[in-house]
Parts: structure tokens; sequence; C-alpha cells
């Protein structure tokens, strides 16, 4: 009786067209944190003025400073490369290609893994709020990542702080989390409910 009771109650979830369209739902949070990249994803200042606020797309290629950096850092660094190039040694002990950025290629990895949250919702909501926590973590490492090359450059007095795309971003894939963690809690919760019912029946 107990166990018949049981699978009722897990094919009535399924049956349940409110939960059917809610896991339908989870990914929509993780293919909006894809939008929410093409955001500046961070400011990078210095004296509290910003000097730049490159995105996703161009941290992962390899931003050109010549055309990232806004007035006056920009200036100064033309007339540096043009007046003094060989000052710009120093910045290409860490960065060879200096003033352009080393290309980050493997970042698009942090958009498979959006993508791959995305479908995964549909069939593992476990899987899907992994992979999402995993881009999350991710893009909070890059962040890191650029204060230490500004630090190891000599560029202590840069400011690397987050911008508008990994707030949007992180703040989306923490709504999928919380989505994904009510589709795998919900089942359980009916079947803990349906086996109470058995035993209140049974000892009745």
């Amino acid at each position: 009786m107990p166990e018949k009771t049981s699978v009722s109650a897990t094919e009535e979830l399924k049956n349940d067209t409110r939960f059917k369209f809610f896991r339908r739902i989870i990914s929509a949070p993780y293919l909006l944190a894809l939008l929410g990249l093409l955001l500046p994803l961070m400011n990078v200042s210095c004296a509290e003025k910003v000097i730049a606020e490159p995105s996703f797309y161009e941290v992962a290629t390899g931003a050109d400073l010549r055309e990232t950096l806004k007035e006056p850092a920009k200036g100064y660094l033309l007339k540096m490369e043009k007046d003094n190039p060989k000052a710009l040694d120093r910045f290409r002990t860490s960065m060879p290609e200096f003033p352009k950025l080393q290309p980050m290629p493997v970042l698009f990895g942090i958009v498979a893994a959006l993508v791959l949250a995305a479908v995964f919702a549909w069939f593992t909501p476990l899987g899907s709020l992994t992979l999402g926590i995993l881009a999350m973590c991710a893009l909070w490492a890059l962040l890191a990542q650029m204060g230490s090359i500004c630090a190891n450059i000599g560029m202590q007095v840069l400011q690397v702080e987050p911008g508008h795309g990994i707030y949007a971003a992180s703040v989306l894939i923490l709504i999928g989390t919380a989505m994904n963690l009510a589709a795998i809690i919900r089942p359980i919760v009916v079947e803990v409910k349906a086996k109470r019912a058995v035993k209140n029946a049974v000892g009745q």
C-alpha cells in the first residue's frame, strides 16, 4: 500500500502542468545571463576615475588598450608608444603583446557552461545547478585574476572592480540556482508527504 501511494504521488507530480512549466523556464535565467555578459564586465579605474570598461568578449579575445582605454589614459598610452616606445618594455615582460592584452579563449568555457546549464535544466536540475555555480565562480575568479595582472605589471594604482555584466550574470545565475533547488526539493517533499499520509491512514 505505501509503495503504491508513493508511486501515485510521483506520477501526480509528473502530470502537474504547473511543475512542468516551472521546469521548462528554469533555463531562462541562464540564457539571460549570457546577455548579461554583453554588458561591461568590469571597471578599471585610476585615482577614482574609470579608464576602461571591458566586456567579456573583449577580455576573452584580447582587448587592445589603444581602443579600450578612455581619456586621458588613452592619450597617455598613445603618446608613450609614439615618443618613448622602450617604456613599454616593462609591461611586455608580463604581456608580450602589450598594449594588446593576452587573449583568454578559455573564458568561452563560461559561455559553454551557461548554455549547458540551460539545457540540463530540462533533464537534470542538479547538473544545471552545478554548471551554473561553476560559471559564476569562474567569472569572479576572472575578476581577481585581472586585478593580479595589474599588480604584476607594477600598476598598483589601478583598481579592478566588478561591472554591470558580472553583477547581472551572477544575479541571474543565483535565480537559476534557486529554481533548480526548488525543482530538486519539491519531489522529495511530495514523497515525504505521501508517506506520512499513508502512515497516518494505516495508523487509523
